[in-house]
């Protein structure tokens, strides 16, 4: 536990004062660094930390199967919210509009596991291609839709991936 303290003592104030320092950049795009990548001892202190943990815990046979269950949890879910990605982006716009749509069962309860807030930011964005060219329109759905599955699988905590995953498997 001091460890782990003294580290973030360490680490924190620099990081957030490189945040600073370069806000500008940061905010145009142009930083194109990782704020503790410099010659600092607080970048050697995290490049220690990595090799460590990269020795000996990342390999350690344990960690090795959590990460495995997880690509596999995580990869299941995909698979499960594919159906969603399969749609023609004018039916699963109809879909988010009326949160239903006749010729879409599975899509349509799929829809309803995804939350409303992340939702509607999928809509806002959509509505704002409204100007685009039709190729650019259609891509740029897409990419919200898959941004739209993957936010909402991101955003589960290991325990709500795994009961999900489960849940999802027994139905097969």
């Amino acid at each position: 536990m001091y460890l782990r303290v003294y580290i973030t003592n360490k680490l924190v104030p620099c990081a957030a004062r490189r945040f600073i320092d370069n806000l500008p950049a940061l905010f145009d795009g142009t930083y194109n660094l990782a704020l503790l990548e410099d010659k600092s001892e607080e970048h050697r202190l995290l490049k220690t930390l990595k090799r460590v943990a990269f020795k000996y815990v990342f390999t350690h046979h344990e960690v090795e199967e959590l990460e495995l269950q997880g690509f596999k949890i995580i990869n299941g879910l995909l698979d499960f919210y594919r159906p969603l990605l399969m749609m023609s982006g004018p039916d699963f716009a109809e879909l988010v509009r009326e949160n239903f749509h006749k010729h879409y069962f599975i899509e349509t309860r799929l829809l309803h596991k995804l939350s409303r807030k992340q939702r509607a930011a999928y809509s806002e964005a959509v509505e704002a291609l409204a100007d685009k060219p039709e190729d650019e329109k259609n891509i740029s759905e897409f990419y919200y839709r898959a941004r739209l599955i993957q936010d909402y699988i991101s955003g589960m905590t290991d325990h709500y991936a795994y009961e999900e995953y489960r849940r999802f498997s027994v139905c097969q």
